[in-house]
């Protein structure tokens, strides 16, 4: 065994002594049988924070029987092709990725992740790159971490992809979008990404990820910059909200 691989054993080791998250249910702690089968026990699968049920076809969002797209999305076409967002933020789901995201829980982006990977693996998507939502340098400094990058990269190991941290940038720090409404959400974050390398996804299919999608209008925002390179663009969040 090469050192760097014991190295690494040895830090995994360390980290499951410290956060057991691998025999633990990632929504309410409780002790499971088989976190690579199914990262949460059989009463959390019971709950109403899953995404199931009619949804709308494009960005994911619950709607109503037999319609197939929402408002939002029907009167305004998103630049990208379709969203894939496993659970709804609300309870348990809300509190777990809430830990992720201000948290330090970093262990979580593994489960969630893999969460994600079996909504789209239903696709057959054949993805080539993904693209997390980028931080802007000071946010992330004084969160000191992206969850997005967190996610993207265990997303990658899953689907067996390249994962890109720096293709896309944050140019302008930008107001918390969870304070403003639709149309505020959509001009608080129009033209503040800047897309830096356009080889990286130019005839690709791409997959952007987030962890919580509202109004898509983040993930919409980043879509544009790619446009005119990539061939196919798609969007994942582990959860989906809606304006209040």
């Amino acid at each position: 065994m090469k050192f760097t691989d014991f190295l690494k054993k040895t830090k995994d080791f360390s980290l499951n002594i410290l956060f057991p998250e691998k025999i633990k249910c990632i929504f309410c702690g409780c002790d499971i049988d088989n976190f690579e089968k199914r990262p949460y026990c059989d009463e959390c699968a019971k709950q109403d924070f899953f995404n199931t049920g009619n949804r709308c076809m494009v960005c994911d969002v619950k709607i109503k029987e037999h319609n197939i797209i929402c408002d939002f999305c029907g009167h305004k076409k998103k630049k990208f092709e379709k969203a894939f967002c496993p659970l709804l933020y609300k309870d348990l789901a809300k509190n777990s990725l809430l830990r992720l995201k201000s948290d330090n829980a970093r262990y979580l982006a593994y489960p969630f992740a893999k969460i994600v990977y079996e909504r789209i693996r239903e696709e057959n998507l054949d993805i080539d790159i993904i693209i997390p939502i980028p931080m802007h340098e000071k946010s992330r400094k004084r969160r000191g971490y992206n969850q997005a990058e967190l996610l993207g990269n265990e997303l990658a190991k899953l689907m067996d992809c390249e994962c890109r941290n720096n293709v896309v940038v944050k140019e302008t720090q930008t107001k918390d979008q969870k304070t403003l409404t639709y149309r505020e959400r959509l001009k608080n974050v129009s033209n503040c990404f800047k897309l830096k390398d356009k080889d990286a996804i130019k005839n690709k299919n791409v997959l952007i990820i987030d962890d919580i999608m509202t109004t898509g209008s983040t993930i919409n925002e980043v879509a544009v910059t790619m446009m005119p390179y990539a061939t196919h663009i798609y969007a994942a969040a582990v959860a989906r909200d809606m304006v209040e």
